[in-house]
């Protein structure tokens, strides 16, 4: 069969489905602005196909030429927070629909300063609105990788401290201003020498978990364990601070008991607070 007479039944086809109710595919899409260099913007339709862009510029999907359609974003780019416009509709035939708009405008960064921390070590700040973190190794500057959309809320809190210190955050809340990206930069964490809170555990039975909670902590101190030995609570806490440690779950068939779990944190007998022991045995 020639090439022109292929070409002909194809079209006498598509000229029938659509005769009877049936349909061909066209596009559907717009274009995209205000990404920056190293953002990755991906949209999604809602039949779940995606289109990945990395700078401005055009895009489109497939689309049933009598069916609907909803453009939306999938996945955010970091430094720019990206809207659409024209997203949903219907195709009312077979001309291609190209007046959806992406439009991405910049988000604003969050940090601050760093003072006070011992060598050799690191601390996880943590974004408390989003849950999103920051590992910071060094005092001076620093810098969260997540940016903050425009006119949304931040509260920047100390995850896990490092050890033997304890860590503070001050004007660490606020709100994001794109037109004041200056003021999301302006948190002070300061750390400070602190007593570690240690227990060591015996009598565990291999495959089994026991956590341990600090329940005199206000940040509700929480450390599990699977094999005997001596551990540390995540927090390190200050001069004249009490500490109660407590069994938070018990291991599978055990039951464990905890001596010389309380006391107050003291500078110039700082081992005490760790000799806490905690005793497991089969329930």
């Amino acid at each position: 069969m020639n090439k022109s007479k292929l070409l002909g039944i194809i079209t006498c086809l598509v000229l029938i489905l659509a005769g009877c109710g049936g349909f061909v595919y066209t596009t559907v899409g717009g274009t995209v602005t205000g990404l920056t260099s190293g953002d990755t913007l991906v949209l999604r339709n809602d039949a779940n196909y995606t289109q990945t862009l990395t700078a401005d510029g055009t895009f489109s999907f497939n689309v049933a030429s009598n069916g609907s359609y909803a453009i939306s974003v999938l996945t955010q780019p970091n430094t720019v927070n990206c809207t659409v416009v024209n997203g949903t509709g219907k195709m009312t035939g077979e001309a291609a629909v190209k007046n959806i708009i992406v439009t991405c405008v910049p988000n604003v960064p969050i940090g601050g300063t760093l003072a006070g921390l011992a060598d050799s070590t690191s601390l996880v700040l943590v974004n408390n609105n989003t849950g999103l973190t920051a590992t910071v190794s060094t005092n001076g500057t620093f810098l969260f990788g997540n940016y903050v959309v425009n006119g949304n809320a931040y509260t920047i809190a100390v995850g896990i401290p490092p050890a033997a210190q304890y860590c503070t955050v001050a004007n660490g809340t606020g709100t994001a201003n794109i037109l004041n990206t200056a003021a999301a930069l302006t948190s002070v964490v300061t750390c400070v020498p602190a007593v570690p809170v240690k227990f060591t555990v015996t009598g565990m039975t291999a495959g089994t978990i026991l956590t341990m909670v600090n329940t005199a902590n206000a940040y509700a101190d929480k450390f599990s364990v699977t094999l005997d030995g001596t551990y540390g609570f995540n927090w390190s806490l200050l001069n004249g601070v009490s500490y109660v440690a407590a069994v938070d779950t018990q291991p599978s068939g055990q039951t464990c008991k905890v001596a010389n779990g309380t006391g107050v944190i003291d500078f110039n007998n700082p081992t005490a607070a760790a000799n806490i022991t905690v005793t497991c045995a089969k329930s």
